[in-house]
This record gives C-alpha cells, structure tokens and sequence, in this order.
C-alpha cells in the first residue's frame, strides 16, 4: 500500500490518541455543512504547518459518539520540524476542549491507522439512577427497569464471529458483515453499568444495534434463546431500535495484541 498523496516530500508519520465529546459534532469524519472532529483537528494542523494536512482515522465515529483513545495518522513536511511533545502541547492549547491529545508518536512512514489495527474496544454506558444534565450527555437512561443478571445472560450469546447483518444499518452498503466479538465485559460503577466490547472490528453502528437488543433482554423483554434467532435471522428488522449514540466511547484501538488482551475498563469513561 502507498503513501497517500501529499504536496510535499512526506517526512515524518505521526500517531495522534484522541479524546473528544461528540456531543456537538457530526462524528469523526468531514461531513459538509456539519462541524466534524477530523476537520476541526486538521484546520489547526494546517495552521501550524502552513500545508495542507490529511488525517487518516482508524475508523468512523457517529453523529453524538464520544472516544477516549481514537487513532489518526498524518505525514508531516520536512519543515516546520515539531518535536511529537511540542505539537500535542500547542494542539491542546489550540484546540476547543471538546477534543484534547492523549498522546502523539513518530511511527513508521507506511503505517496505517486503519488496516495496521487488531481491534478496538467500544464502552456504552447505562445509566440505572437518577438522570441529571451530566449523565444524560454521557450515559443512555432507559424508560424501563434493567435487570444486570438478564443483561450479561444474553452477552456470550453475541460473542465470537458472527455474521451480525441484524445489527448493521445500510446492510447493503457493505459487501461482508462477518465480524469477531471476542469478549463483551460488564461491569457497575455506582449507579451506572458499562459494556465494553472488544472485537477485530465493527460496523456501522453495529454496537447501538447491539445495545438496543441488550436493553430489551434487561428490560424482561427477550430471552437469550430470543436474542440468539434475532442474530441468525440476519435481518436488521428482526431487532430492536437502534440505542442512542450519547452513551458510546471509542475506549482505543490496538495495535499490540498484549495490549488488546489485557485491556479492561477501569473506570467510567466520562470520568478518565
């Protein structure tokens, strides 16, 4: 695979990690009309290097979805030469607080962020409390009463490789919607329950369609047996409704196998 084009001698590939709240943006990736994360980070990249500049995301986000640890490369020009330590300093004093650096490295020129990842791990958080102006920007508050022990029976039903066609929306623009889940964790912190999903990929809006079926079997209303013929009907009609974006994080993506075994949500997302 080739570098992407640039209009200059590409001299250095930098690794950004992400964090940002999509409340207010329409996902990661430029949209015309709407603020993007990707357009806004690349405005400011273009004004410190005075060229045009191409992030390369590891995935796409949704309208609303929120990250912690998004992956996005970029090729930088031999001149201005920024030390990775100086560029997150003054991109984090440049940017709007609604996206903040984690962490930037030096990476190989033909890395990619997208085809060189394992996989990525998602966490969506329910909300079993009381809802305030903070936890419903950041949490899902069903109407209905969830019970946690009918929420982790169904989730080995939806782990391992699948053909999952019930959970994707716009099933026709994608030609394979055979994916691996290898592990769903479930885990409560105070009043808040967090599923965290870790597979070699997902699709679009695959985890709020799987989210929207969780509900359902929390609230009384399916079975794991219920939950098992929704996933081999591979119609997205067989589901439930699709789960609202403000309780998803991007956790990270992976390009360590170590690291995507080890990982676990250690706390709630929107407190990290």
């Amino acid at each position: 695979m080739g570098l992407e084009y640039t209009p200059y001698t590409p001299f250095k590939r930098y690794k950004l990690e992400i964090a940002y709240d999509g409340s207010d943006y329409c996902g990661w990736q430029i949209q015309p009309h709407s603020p993007s994360v990707q357009e806004e980070l690349q405005e400011t990249l273009e004004k410190l290097y005075k060229h045009p500049i191409h992030l390369i995301g590891s995935s796409r986000t949704d309208t609303g979805v929120h990250a912690l640890g998004f992956a996005a490369t970029f090729l930088t020009p031999e001149q201005p030469d920024i030390p990775a330590e100086n560029l997150m300093k003054v991109l984090n004093r440049r940017l709007p607080q609604s996206i903040k650096i984690r962490s930037i490295c030096e990476v190989p020129l033909a890395f990619h962020a997208r085809y060189d990842a394992l996989g990525k791990a998602y966490t969506y958080v329910l909300n079993y409390g009381p809802e305030s102006p903070f936890s419903a920007r950041y949490s899902w508050k069903s109407c209905h009463t969830l019970d946690p022990e009918k929420i982790k029976a169904v989730l080995p039903v939806l782990t391992g490789t699948h053909d999952y066609s019930s959970f994707v929306v716009e099933r026709s623009a994608i030609d394979e919607a055979v994916r691996t889940i290898y592990r769903i964790d479930y885990q409560e912190f105070g009043h808040f329950g967090c599923l965290t999903f870790v597979g070699n990929g997902f699709l679009y809006k695959m985890i709020r369609c799987l989210m929207g079926t969780i509900e359902a079997a929390g609230a009384g209303k399916l079975s794991p047996a219920d939950v098992k013929r929704i996933l081999e009907a591979r119609q997205r009609l067989a589901a439930p409704e699709t789960a609202p974006p403000n309780g998803l994080f991007l956790m990270e993506v992976f390009y360590d196998p170590a690291r995507l075994e080890q990982f676990r949500t250690a706390a709630l997302p929107f407190t990290c």
